[in-house]
């Protein structure tokens, strides 16, 4: 399995409800996908075998919010707002895609110490 951890949680401007002018959602948006992009390769090249972890064609992703308090938060907004996350696995060649047939996704949000959102990612090549 590779664990994938990225500090802080998808950012708020992300989220399809938020109400923001579209360049700050599209520069939230690009940083949040470049801090995953390079947490993913960082976990990937630290496994000692990073070739293992190209292309995968029939991909389980794991999502964990781990949130720093007990608030109340909408699970779909941080989903939705994940989603380029998710498109930079695609894009560092951990997966080959992201469309249904390609993996299986799943959500879970627990309540830790520190914001992180964790991805856990098991497949075949």
């Amino acid at each position: 399995m590779l664990s994938i951890a990225i500090p802080g949680l998808p950012p708020k401007e992300c989220s399809p409800n938020a109400r923001v002018h579209w360049a700050v959602k599209m520069r939230s948006s690009r940083d949040w996908a470049s801090s995953a992009f390079y947490c993913a390769v960082d976990a990937r090249n630290r496994t000692g075998e990073p070739e293992k972890w190209r292309n995968l064609d029939n991909a389980k992703v794991s999502v964990t919010f781990v949130l720093p308090n007990n608030r109340r938060r909408d699970v779909d907004n941080l989903i939705s707002a994940f989603k380029s996350g998710l498109d930079s696995l695609v894009r560092c060649g951990i997966l080959r895609d992201d469309d249904f047939k390609h993996i299986e996704l799943s959500y879970k949000a627990i309540v830790g110490t520190e914001a992180m959102t964790i991805v856990e990612v098991t497949g075949e090549a």
